[in-house]
């Protein structure tokens, strides 16, 4: 144990020692001081990153759209070295600052069965695209994707050594949605486009376009991580309120009506089903967060409020933008995927194939069933039910105990990830929820560290 606590004590220094190397030999070599500078702040940042993983966690899974928007504003178009430089640096920082803090914790790591559940899923998702390989780009990018957006994160949730650094990294979480209110109000004000525009994400790349389904994810987040803290300390600030009203308003202006009705139904789940509170207060709650919502659904302009009447009234939608009619376009992808599984049941078209090749279904269960067949999809059914099964017993477990509201967040989390999957789940990408199952078994892991004798289903 002193070797390993001597290595600790001796790797920051060697770490430093090494960056300051890098640095003078960049001072050295370089002749243009504004790359140096880029270079020394570059540096630095990668040595914070690694030190503080569950920060270049969040910033992958949450700050994303912050990225996006910073190399917006620099006229920076996001191409694959760039946003794949970003990735691989945040996957790095963690995978590598995780493994750090897991030897100096002297933590050796469990496998449960959410993890072997989790690597049998994606071993047969790579097995499926090498046996049904059709030359087909699309099936190609998503097994690309699927390292550094799916599996890295997975790895490098589970690799955080405490209850402190998840409560860390759920703050975090938030944090990055938090620095977005600011800009997100500044060019909805000075933006014309947006008079007109229904849909919001904060940036427009010509280009690549938009993505206002990952900039309400963001705000959906936000409301979840302090809606539960708020749960947790049994009362309202200031600040919680100062944050809540732009989140929800943030979250309906987007126009991510995946994002919008994920959050309304999880917290219906978590108030009748799982909450462990009085009628009253139930009512107070859901009273108060359907207000909420309304208010800021009253205050968007109707280019926006046709995105959500769409829902109800299909004769809406040829007088809005054509990006309305995705509800058209998913249903056609989803009938195509229904077809692939009719045609190949057992072991499925294979990996990035369904939906005429386009391997985006918009459905994470249609989509696992037409690519994978029913084994695929068995696996697939078989985790998801194991981590609600762990999750509620560890909430029934540690009811009433400062312990309850990390996993009542955690499950929450992943119960939105579950939810909006349906509308633009894909396996390539789906980080959130992938991250989320991750979340709970390393949380259920962690609490039964400390109650030994618990029973879990994990």
């Amino acid at each position: 144990m002193s070797q390993i606590q001597g290595a600790r004590e001796n790797l920051y220094p060697i770490m430093f020692g090494a960056l300051l190397v890098a640095i003078l030999s960049t001072l050295v070599l370089a002749t243009d001081i504004l790359l140096v500078a880029r270079l020394l702040v570059i540096l630095c940042s990668i040595f914070v990153l690694v030190r503080k993983p569950e920060l270049s966690l969040a910033i992958q899974v949450n700050g994303i759209a912050l990225y996006l928007y910073t190399i917006y504003k620099l006229n920076i178009e996001p191409g694959t070295f760039v946003t794949g430089a970003f990735y691989g640096v945040m996957a790095g920082s963690y995978l590598i600052g995780g493994w750090i803090a897991l030897r100096a914790a002297l933590q050796n790591h469990s496998f449960n069965l959410i993890d072997k559940l989790f690597g049998l899923l994606y071993s047969y998702f790579f097995i499926s695209y090498l046996l049904w390989a059709q030359d087909n780009p699309s099936a190609y990018r998503k097994v690309i994707y699927a390292p550094a957006l799916v599996i890295a994160p997975y790895i490098g949730v589970r690799m955080i050594a405490s209850t402190t650094k998840i409560d860390r990294f759920l703050t975090y979480l938030g944090l990055m949605s938090i620095i977005m209110i600011v800009p997100s109000f500044y060019e909805l004000w000075i933006n014309p486009l947006y008079q007109d525009y229904g849909r919001f994400s904060i940036y427009i790349f010509e280009d690549k376009g938009d993505n206002p389904i990952q900039f309400g994810i963001a705000y959906a987040l936000l409301l979840i991580i302090v809606i539960f803290r708020i749960a947790r300390q049994r009362r309202i600030g200031l600040i919680d309120v100062l944050i809540l009203i732009p989140a929800a308003f943030l979250l309906i202006r987007s126009g991510a009506r995946g994002p919008v009705i994920s959050l309304i139904v999880t917290f219906f789940i978590y108030i009748i089903w799982l909450g462990h509170i009085g009628r009253r207060i139930k009512l107070t709650i859901i009273a108060g967060g359907l207000l909420l919502l309304g208010v800021a659904y009253s205050v968007i302009p109707d280019a926006t409020v046709r995105f959500y009447q769409v829902l109800f009234d299909p004769t809406v939608s040829p007088t809005q933008n054509t990006s309305a009619n995705s509800i058209q376009e998913r249903i056609l992808l989803i009938d195509m995927a229904i077809d692939d599984f009719l045609a190949e049941p057992i072991l499925g078209v294979g990996t990035g194939n369904s939906s005429g090749g386009v391997g985006y279904p918009h459905n994470s269960i249609i989509e696992v069933a037409a690519e994978l067949g029913l084994v695929g999809v068995s696996i697939f059914l078989l985790l998801q039910a194991v981590v609600a099964v762990t999750a509620y017993q560890t909430i029934k477990r540690t009811k009433g105990t400062p312990d309850e509201w990390i996993m009542t967040t955690a499950f929450a989390i992943y119960l939105f990830a579950f939810i909006e999957s349906q509308f633009s789940g894909y396996m390539g990408g789906d980080m959130l929820l992938y991250l989320s199952i991750g979340l709970v078994g390393v949380v259920s892991q962690l609490l039964n560290q400390r109650s030994p004798d618990a029973s879990t289903a994990a």
